[in-house]
């Protein structure tokens, strides 16, 4: 017995109504055109999550989803302090990534997204009120 497939633009449209968001519809129609879980891996969140978004009923941090949607599915780009124009979902992906001392630039980067870094999802890691050495 086959599982029907789910159309996620309509379910965007029955969920959310005409006030769909832009970036809610690249997601369901991104779903659409491979699957929950793909699309879920692109955006390095879980495929019950898409679910949830789609349908309007995620309580979490729908910003930063809404980010991650517009960076791998709408082309939005971010200018990084250390690399320059880079996709939303590479700057995402840098803030994830842990200290290293085996690259100048992973260092440059893990301090870059925490040190005021405007696209930066992260607090600053550094003292607040005074100066850091």
């Amino acid at each position: 017995m086959s599982r029907e497939k789910t159309d996620f633009v309509t379910k965007a449209h029955d969920c959310w109504g005409e006030t769909v968001p832009d970036w809610i519809l690249a997601l369901a129609s991104e779903a659409n055109a491979s699957s929950q879980t793909e699309v879920a891996k692109r955006i390095g969140y879980s495929g019950s999550l898409v679910s949830s978004v789609i349908k309007g009923t995620y309580t979490g941090d729908l910003e930063g989803v809404e980010e991650a949607v517009r960076g791998a599915f709408m082309g939005y780009a971010v200018d990084c302090p250390v690399l320059g124009e880079i996709p939303k979902t590479r700057c995402l992906k840098e803030q994830k990534m842990p200290l290293t001392a085996a690259s100048s630039l992973r260092t440059r980067l893990y301090q870059a997204c925490r040190d005021g870094c405007p696209h930066s999802r992260l607090s600053s890691s550094r003292p607040q009120g005074g100066r850091s050495c």
